[in-house]
């Protein structure tokens, strides 16, 4: 799993323990993260700041703060992060687009910008991570699957499964004919994933 947002994000929290686990969450999506425990000892480079109400601290204004209290998991709180840090654009869109076959690659895109690709062994592993990414990033947010076709019949259970579970989100199937840009650091599955992103997008679906 990891995420393609550039950027530190400074993790503000006094408490050791709960410092470690989000951090942990922010290693995992592979989001350069910082500990500390006054607002003084924050880079000039950080642009958004996780913290805790419960602790009071006076955090600069310009700054974008996610406080842990607001969001159900460490995880949430790094996918938002993700968002938080890419450009400043009007919430308007989740797309998350999938590479159907014997593994799943995905990639979770807000507002124009990647926050997430991972390649899931199942549609149930992916179905459990969609819906944390949903609950976390898809509020006020039109949602839309672009999927790659698969003559298999795991295309056909992957969109039953999203019609039932996102009965308002937009569920498109594209032609996957491996064309498109080459992209560093990514596995083959979820560069295909991202190559039907950009043939979505490029068409105006």
């Amino acid at each position: 799993m990891r995420s393609r947002v550039k950027g530190v994000v400074a993790v503000l929290l006094r408490d050791n323990a709960k410092a470690s686990k989000v951090l942990e969450a922010f290693r995992r999506l592979d989001i350069q993260a910082i500990w500390v425990t006054a607002p003084e000892e924050i880079p000039l480079t950080v642009k958004v700041v996780v913290a805790s109400m419960e602790e009071g601290l006076a955090i600069p204004a310009h700054l974008k703060i996610l406080y842990v209290e607001d969001y159900r998991s460490h995880d949430c709180i790094a996918l938002q992060a993700a968002s938080s840090l890419g450009p400043n654009r009007p919430q308007t869109s989740l797309d998350v687009a999938i590479d159907p076959g014997r593994r799943l690659g995905v990639v979770y895109v807000v507002d124009g910008y990647v926050v997430k690709t991972h390649t899931y062994p199942s549609i149930d592993a992916f179905e459990e991570d969609c819906r944390m990414a949903v609950e976390c990033l898809g509020n006020g947010r039109r949602l839309a699957f672009y999927i790659g076709y698969r003559p298999e019949a795991l295309t056909h259970e992957l969109v039953a499964r999203l019609k039932k579970h996102y009965p308002t989100a937009t569920i498109l199937v594209l032609p996957d004919d491996g064309t498109g840009p080459e992209f560093k650091g990514l596995s083959p599955d979820e560069e295909s994933a991202l190559k039907i992103y950009f043939k979505a997008t490029s068409e105006n679906i």
